[in-house]
């Protein structure tokens, strides 16, 4: 019997542009960030051109409750999130960090409200079932791309460019890969085309089951990850698999596995799908992290190995 999590997404539309000069939000999900680290991304994204907006949970004077662990209570975290998504003057919201904590305040997420008032949302890691979900819920996509806390150490040129040219609505790539297994079966065209999903492998299993990730029939499926032994990265992609969450995928590409071995796994994970392998994408926990646009119609040229976003 094959299982399938999550819908079909038919439509996807592109979020309105934010460009410098724009109010940009800062919000925080999951874990705290560093006083120092959060005003020096503020600060990096000042000198991009944008006017910073702190959530009200990033606010110096907010008293925060719950866990250290995280950013405030669930409560807070969320509440500081809606009443940001919720300002019409913000053109856009970049989160803070990863870490932990999205899974437990998603299934309260207003995704009315962001319907409501479409923009581009910026973020990874812990944030991908999020983003994921956003594009599910309301038709437009989101981007898999650097946090508060990449600013903070200083963005490459290249990351840069990719960062303002997505917030801008202007397409991105193309990315010369790296073929590791892309035998093609027989009736398989060399051109793969599909909806560009995925994200952090370890979120993308925890989400696994509870509705909120869409269906990745069809799609071409970005995986990355950091700090995970081999046996854990394996096991995390046997659950993708064995859910039914990934089948139908046309096409896997690795991005950043940082400090992983994950090569093995993912050749068997790939064999399994009957699906093309690839990697060298630069996107993940370490520079450079490029932004790519989750929901977006993707082609990948097999014999080249070249990605671009068509829209």
């Amino acid at each position: 019997m094959t299982l399938h999590s999550g819908q079909r997404v038919s439509r996807v539309e592109r979020p309105p542009a934010a460009k410098p000069g724009d109010r940009v939000g800062i919000a925080a999900l999951s874990g705290r960030i560093d006083t120092d680290r959060l005003a020096t991304g503020v600060a990096a994204l000042e000198g991009l051109g944008f006017e910073p907006v702190l959530a009200r949970n990033l606010l110096p004077e907010a008293s925060l409750s719950g866990r250290s662990l995280f950013a405030g209570s669930d409560r807070e975290r969320l509440e500081a999130f809606h009443e940001l998504a919720g300002d019409e003057s913000v053109a856009a919201i970049v989160f803070a960090r990863g870490g932990y904590g999205v899974p437990r305040i998603l299934e309260h997420v207003d995704w009315t409200l962001l319907a409501s008032r479409p923009r581009p949302y910026i973020g990874y890691s812990d944030l991908t079932p999020l983003l994921l979900a956003l594009v599910s819920r309301t038709g437009t996509m989101a981007f898999h791309g650097p946090m508060a806390v990449d600013f903070a150490r200083g963005l490459l040129p290249e990351e840069r460019r990719s960062f303002l040219d997505a917030l801008a609505g202007r397409l991105s790539g193309p990315w010369v890969l790296e073929r590791v297994s892309a035998k093609l079966s027989a009736g398989r065209p060399p051109a793969i085309e599909g909806r560009l999903f995925g994200g952090c492998l370890t979120m993308l299993a925890a989400t696994v089951g509870t509705g909120l990730l869409p269906s990745f029939q069809d799609s071409i499926l970005v995986l990355e990850d950091i700090d995970e032994p081999e046996y854990r990265i394996d096991r995390l992609l046997t659950q993708l698999r064995t859910s039914g969450q990934a089948a139908g995928v046309r096409a896997v590409i690795a991005g950043h596995f940082t400090n992983c071995d994950a090569r093995a796994s993912l050749v068997d994970f790939a064999e399994a799908l009957d699906a093309p392998l690839f990697a060298g994408l630069p996107a993940g926990h370490q520079a450079p992290n490029h932004t790519l646009p989750l929901g977006a119609w993707a082609r990948l040229d097999a014999r080249n190995a070249i990605l671009e976003v068509q829209g």
